[in-house]
């Protein structure tokens, strides 16, 4: 009996739970620990960054609106296409491999009001991604979790202390177009 209560482990929940939605972010804000007073509005763009000199990092907080039509796990996706004749605008300098780590948060984001210094508390880690201009985005660790009603908010940091500047533009071209560009919270029942 233990054992099938672990199969969901073993082979992965995507293969117990239907897809139902995907959903891209509504809210990208710069969190900017070298300017940690200053307020950003949302941005179409986002860099995520570590500088091992000054150590200094910035950070990208993301809002998601999270509608209820039976959807009860949820995990969260970065993308990188990579379809030459899309050429979706994404950047990755310092030392490979390029890590980034994503974190949920108390859903308490304001755009043009949150801060480095107020940014809302971390509630759990929920995925690491590698990153490669020419192979996409590769997970290295990833956790389902039940979806919150009405907002999910989340942070992509650094996944360590390695020079790191990732830039990229969120797109949500269609999977013809070589997929999305960027972050999405992916619901299923």
């Amino acid at each position: 009996m233990l054992f099938l209560a672990l199969l969901p482990v073993l082979f992965g929940l995507r293969v117990f739970a239907d897809p139902i939605d995907i959903q891209f972010p509504h809210m990208l804000l710069p969190l900017k620990e070298s300017q940690p007073n200053i307020a950003f509005k949302t941005q179409p763009d986002a860099i995520v960054g570590f500088n091992s000199l000054t150590g200094d990092e910035q950070w990208t907080a993301v809002n998601f609106d999270v509608p209820d039509h039976g959807n009860t796990l949820c995990h969260v996706n970065f993308h990188i296409n990579t379809n030459t004749a899309k050429n979706a605008p994404i950047g990755l300098k310092g030392q490979a491999p390029f890590a980034i780590n994503i974190s949920r948060i108390d859903p308490k984001l304001v755009n043009g009001g949150t801060t480095w210094n107020n940014k809302p508390a971390t509630l759990e880690h929920v995925a690491t991604f590698v990153l490669d201009k020419n192979l996409g985005a590769s997970e290295i660790v990833g956790k389902w979790f039940a979806c919150p009603k009405g907002l999910a908010q989340f942070v992509i940091h650094p996944a360590g202390e390695r020079d790191l500047e990732t830039y990229w533009y969120e797109l949500d071209y269609s999977k013809a177009d070589g997929g999305p560009n960027g972050i999405t919270l992916e619901m299923f029942a």
